[in-house]
C-alpha cells in the first residue's frame, strides 16, 4: 500500500518531514497548500505534488490517505477537526494552539472520531529518551531540572504572545513534554517571565525574553525549567533527574543520555533519527490502523500545552496555577 500524503503548510518544519518521507518507498506526497506560494511551488518541484488552491482542497479523502498540518498554531483554525471528521488521518505540529479551551474542544471531537493521528513531539522518538523512560519505571526522582536556551524564531508572528504563546509554549514545550514523558504528570506550576532585553531591543514584540518555571509532579517530585530565546552565545537543551540512588541526564535535546547509579556509569548517544522514526511510526499506524504505534496523541499533547499555558498565566497573575 502506498500512503498518499497531503501537506498544509510547507515551511521549514514541513521540509523536515518531507526530507524523511522521501526516503520511504511506501509513501507519495500528492498535494500541497501554503499561503506562501513560493513554499508550495518549491515543495511541488521537489516531490511532484500538485499545488492546491486552499487547505480545504488538500483535505480530500479521495485524493489523500494522510495529511500533515504544519501551519503555525495561531493560523490552524479547525484543520485537525475537519480532517478527522472527513475520516483523514492526520499529523499536526506542536504546540496545539494558544488557547487551552479551544484545543480541549477539538480534542473531544478528535477522540470521538477515533481517527489515527499524531502530534509532533518528535523528541519522544529518540532511542535515548525511550531508554531513559524505561530506566525510570519504578524509580522516583525527587528533583528535576530542565533548561532550554537559544535564539528566536525569525518570523514576526513568533514574537507576538497572542500568536505563538512565547518561547515556552512554542519551543521549550519540547523539554516540558520530555519531562512529562519520562517522569509523569505535572499538577502545579509557578512561573516568572521577564523582558529586560526585548523591551529595549524589540519593543514591538510581546513575548518574554526569559523565564523560570517551578513545577510539582504527580509523583511528589519538584522541579524547575529555565529558558531564554535571547541567548546568542550559549545554547542548551537538557533535563536532569535526581534520585536517592540514581542520576539521569538527557542532553542535546535528548540525543545524549547518561545514567549513573551504584551499578553503572553509562553514557550513550542516540542511534535513531527521531524525525524518521516519528514519520515511520505514523505511516505504519495508518497502514495497520494501530494508534498504539504513535508516541504522542492529541490528548497527551494537550496536557503539555496546559502546563505551558498555565505557566504563562502564573507569571501574569503572580500566583501558582493548579492543573
Amino acid at each position: 500500500m502506498i500512503v498518499r500524503i497531503g501537506f498544509i503548510g510547507a515551511g521549514g518544519i514541513a521540509q523536515d518531514h518531507i526530507r524523511v518521507l522521501k526516503k520511504m518507498e511506501d509513501v507519495k506526497i500528492v498535494s500541497v497548500f501554503d499561503v506562501n506560494a513560493d513554499n508550495a511551488r518549491r515543495t511541488s518541484e521537489a516531490t511532484g505534488a500538485l499545488v492546491m488552491d486552499s487547505a480545504d482542497q488538500v483535505l480530500d479523502k479521495q485524493r489523500i490517505d494522510l495529511v500533515f498540518i504544519c501551519t503555525p498554531q495561531f493560523a490552524r483554525g479547525e484543520l485537525e477537526v475537519v480532517a478527522a471528521s472527513r475520516g483523514i488521518p492526520f499529523f499536526v505540529e506542536k504546540p496545539l494552539g494558544v488557547s487551552a479551551e479551544a484545543v480541549r474542544q477539538k480534542a473531544k471531537i478528535i477522540r470521538e472520531t477515533g481517527i489515527i493521528h499524531a502530534v509532533g513531539y518528535v523528541l519522544r522518538y529518540y532511542d535515548t529518551v525511550r531508554q531513559a523512560k524505561q530506566y525510570l519505571e519504578g524509580r522516583r526522582p525527587h528533583l528535576i531540572q530542565g533548561t532550554r536556551f537559544g535564539g528566536s524564531h525569525p518570523a514576526k508572528w513568533w514574537k507576538q504572545l497572542e500568536m505563538s504563546g512565547g518561547h515556552l509554549v512554542d519551543t521549550a514545550t519540547h523539554q516540558v513534554d520530555m519531562i512529562r514523558y519520562v517522569a509523569g504528570g505535572i499538577n502545579k506550576v509557578q512561573a516568572a517571565f521577564g523582558r529586560v532585553s526585548f523591551d529595549r531591543t524589540e519593543p514591538e514584540s510581546t513575548i518574554p525574553d526569559a523565564g523560570t518555571i517551578n513545577f510539582f509532579m504527580d509523583s511528589g517530585a519538584v522541579g524547575s525549567l529555565t529558558e531564554s530565546c535571547l541567548s546568542p552565545f550559549h545554547a542548551s537543551s537538557e533535563i536532569k533527574l535526581f534520585g536517592p540512588d540514581f542520576f539521569v541526564h538527557l542532553s542535546h535535546n535528548g540525543s545524549h543520555l547518561t545514567i549513573i547509579d551504584n551499578e553503572r556509569n553509562l553514557t550513550v548517544t542516540a542511534e535513531l533519527d527521531p524525525g524518521y522514526a516519528q514519520c515511520r511510526a505514523l505511516i505504519d499506524a495508518v497502514k495497520s490502523g494501530n494508534q498504539a504505534l504513535i508516541l504522542c496523541d492529541y490528548d497527551d499533547a494537550l496536557k503539555t500545552l496546559e502546563v505551558t499555558l498555565a505557566a504563562n498565566r502564573s507569571s501574569e497573575e503572580r500566583t501558582g496555577i493548579v492543573l
